[in-house]
């Protein structure tokens, strides 16, 4: 990604990230919070993330633009837009609105424990290749409840996920590991339909630091759908360090077709 200017960066898709059409939504969503960070005018680190996917990104470069749409004493308010030549005309492809923070030393507490499955080692990567798109194989996947691809109903994925190539954890990298859950309404209809996200909310409780101290460690995914009806379902995310420690949650609006 390359700064051209005040809020205006250029970059372009790359093959390795491909999902159906595009690139996958955790690589859009990740592309727009790294042009926040790399801003210079920005104030803190992300507390939370909204994105939402309008169409689909062709293949070839595009432009990010972003915007401070206002700074108060502790969080810092973002507008970002991504934006692509297609067919002679710029065209919006997706938006996100993000929030900084300068996080202070409070009291705390955590009302949820993270799921007893086995360590990742000890279960079988999931071959890529012949399960998925082309961004899967960015990833070493997991899955700690069954393999979901087997074809029963399941109300609950539980599956480590890390990157494949060695890299420290840091928000970008966990934004869009946010989005590399098994959608859910493939196991409730016992089939595979044309899915595409809609939004993704994603809200991070841990400092940079303590995402570095996680290195390229895996991360257990815990996601879950709650309701799907007249073509959109929705997808609730909780991904949680090896040591326990929640990171991020996450919510999804997201387009399906299947006809009874």
């Amino acid at each position: 990604m390359t700064r051209s200017g005040e809020g205006v960066y250029s970059a372009e898709t790359d093959p390795a990230y491909w999902n159906l059409i595009g690139p996958f939504g955790g690589w859009i969503a990740a592309a727009l919070l790294l042009a926040v960070l790399d801003d210079p005018r920005r104030h803190g680190e992300p507390i939370s993330f909204s994105a939402n996917f309008a169409g689909a990104i062709e293949a070839g470069p595009f432009s990010i633009r972003t915007q401070n749409a206002r700074r108060n004493r502790s969080t810092d308010f973002w507008r970002v837009e991504l934006i692509q030549r297609q067919g002679g005309h710029d065209v919006h492809c997706a938006d996100a609105s993000i929030v900084l923070a300068l996080r202070r030393a409070t009291e705390g507490f955590v009302d949820i424990v993270a799921p007893d499955v086995a360590a990742p080692e000890t279960l079988e990567p999931v071959r890529a290749a012949s399960v998925g798109p082309p961004f899967l194989e960015r990833y070493d996947l997991r899955f700690a409840n069954g393999n979901p691809f087997a074809g029963q109903e399941m109300e609950r994925t539980l599956a480590w996920v890390r990157d494949k190539a060695p890299r420290t954890l840091d928000f970008p990298a966990l934004t869009a590991l946010c989005d590399t859950g098994f959608p859910p309404i493939f196991t409730r209809l016992r089939k595979r339909v044309p899915v595409s996200t809609v939004t993704l909310n994603a809200f991070f409780h841990a400092t940079a630091s303590e995402l570095a101290e996680v290195g390229n460690d895996f991360l257990l995914s815990d996601g879950r759908m709650r309701i799907a009806h007249n073509g959109f379902f929705d997808s609730a995310t909780r991904m949680w360090s090896r040591s326990g420690r929640l990171l991020a949650t996450t919510e999804q609006i997201v387009y399906y077709k299947s006809s009874s």
